[in-house]
């Protein structure tokens, strides 16, 4: 299928990997955890918010924080091998904890049964894209370009992390809120594979109005998403599907043998930017399709871009005073800014975070950041500025400012540091429920792809552990994480 992920390379481990500290390899994707059994009962069941065939999602309570999330409880009786990896664990799980944006569903942790899988994700109370369009028939421009922008800046980050969707349509589009913004997220990775540039894929995955022609010949790349990204714009501006008829074998053979052409006179009362937009995405021929970057630099998504923010002065001042911290307190930091930030101050910061953003790759570069700050600082300022936050807050070393990142630098701390959420922060790594944290543990949260010697996670203990008895127990890790 050409959906595999590249083998890792197999070094001998007698050379260990020379590290920095624990918080730069950390990532949201780190926290995921995963447990055998049932769900567990920390969550409590809502009511049935959305099925399928083989699905049903639940909301739920997430009882230790009061926080709501969205359960999806898949039966693995309605899979495919291709949805399955080597270890018969979900590759949607692969995909999704590697994938940091702020339009991109994130995952909790997951469970599983001899006969379900139950993935815990963010709730989006708005539902799907696809009723928002029902309800209203089609979008004013405006709106269409605000929700393309944030679909296309997330293709546009999975297809730079290698990540191809496959099912991109409005079902699988979620609005966060039920009124007011129209703030998007992709979701259902379930289709998705890795990109091996090596060769093309094969194998028809998607849903019939929205699959690309050249999956129907069996040899596709990524440019298969840019398709589907430009059938949701079109259906967005005019409110109709792209074809005729609502049998599956007639729409997948007009998709073949004649797949939609946009022209001025089958899109009457939308602007020549967005016509030609359209034109680019549903370009036949994926070679000469625009990509997802570029075309989140179109000037209709652009000209229709805000780029003011009531929020955006503290975040530039927040991420001026970080200063980073133990290598304990950094991992935890990033769960809990990623994992129990409440849903208003994360609204608040992606919108701060998408102004930054000015490319919408999805990650806030030095040239981004110092644009900003040039626009009240002297140019020696701005660099100088620039330079401690990346040192401070680009924790991986990666050159930007990813969004977890971001959240971690920007966030309330006062408010992340609340008993319920360092209770569920120290639970997250006391994985036996003793009551304390081992160094075993603490390879088991944070070690994952690092080889180094004990000396290293004692290390980390001996910065939390004051009475010497080489585990961090709770008294130590709340004093951690609440002193200045």
């Amino acid at each position: 299928m050409g959906c595999g992920g590249s083998k890792k390379s197999n070094k001998a481990a007698t050379e260990p990997k020379k590290v920095e500290p624990a918080g730069s390899s950390v990532n949201p994707g780190t926290f995921l955890q995963r447990h055998m059994g049932g769900l567990s009962e920390n969550y409590k069941e809502i009511r049935k918010i959305g099925s399928g065939a083989f699905a049903d999602v639940k909301l739920c309570i997430f009882k230790p924080t009061n926080q709501e999330r969205a359960v999806k409880v898949i039966h693995k009786a309605g899979l495919s091998t291709q949805q399955m990896d080597s270890t018969y664990m979900l590759k949607e799980i692969q995909v999704l904890s590697s994938l940091d944006h702020p339009n991109i569903l994130r995952c909790y942790e997951i469970f599983e049964d001899p006969w379900k899988f139950y993935v815990s994700t963010e709730y989006c109370a708005g539902g799907e894209l696809f009723d928002k369009i029902v309800a209203l028939k089609k979008f004013s421009e405006q709106d269409a370009s605000r929700i393309m922008q944030q679909i296309l800046s997330a293709v546009s980050y999975c297809h730079e992390k290698k990540v191809i969707h496959r099912d991109l349509k409005p079902e699988n589009v979620l609005l966060e809120d039920s009124e007011g913004t129209l703030n998007v997220k992709i979701a259902d990775f379930g289709s998705s594979c890795m990109l091996d540039k090596n060769r093309k894929l094969n194998g028809c995955f998607g849903s019939a109005y929205y699959v690309s022609p050249e999956v129907l010949t069996g040899s596709y790349n990524e440019k298969c998403d840019e398709w589907s990204c430009g059938i949701i714009m079109f259906i967005l501006l005019t409110g109709r599907p792209p074809y005729q008829g609502r049998d599956q074998t007639f729409i997948l053979k007009q998709v073949r043998d004649n797949p939609i052409r946009i022209t001025p006179e089958r899109c009457p009362g939308i602007s020549s930017d967005a016509i030609n937009l359209l034109q680019r995405l549903l370009e036949v021929d994926p070679n000469t399709r625009i990509t997802a970057k570029d075309a989140g630099n179109h000037p209709w998504i652009q000209n229709f871009r805000s780029n003011e923010n009531n929020h955006l002065g503290s975040a530039l001042n927040d991420l001026k005073q970080f200063q980073s911290s133990s290598k304990l307190k950094t991992a935890v930091h990033i769960f809990l800014a990623t994992q129990l930030i409440s849903h208003e101050e994360t609204k608040k910061l992606k919108e701060s975070f998408t102004v930054l953003d000015k490319n919408g790759d999805g990650k806030v570069s030095r040239a981004e950041l110092h644009a900003e700050y040039r626009k009240f600082m002297s140019e020696d300022e701005a660099q100088q500025t620039v330079e401690k936050i990346m040192k401070e807050v680009d924790t991986d070393g990666s050159g930007n400012i990813d969004y977890s990142e971001f959240l971690k630098a920007c966030s309330d701390y006062n408010k992340l540091v609340s008993r319920e959420n360092l209770e569920a922060a120290f639970k997250m790594f006391d994985k036996d429920g003793s009551g304390d944290i081992t160094i075993d543990e603490l390879k088991e949260v944070l070690g994952k792809e690092l080889i180094v010697a004990d000396s290293y996670w004692n290390q980390v203990i001996a910065e939390v552990d004051v009475n010497g008895d080489g585990v961090i127990d709770v008294k130590e890790f709340v004093n951690l994480m609440t002193k200045n």
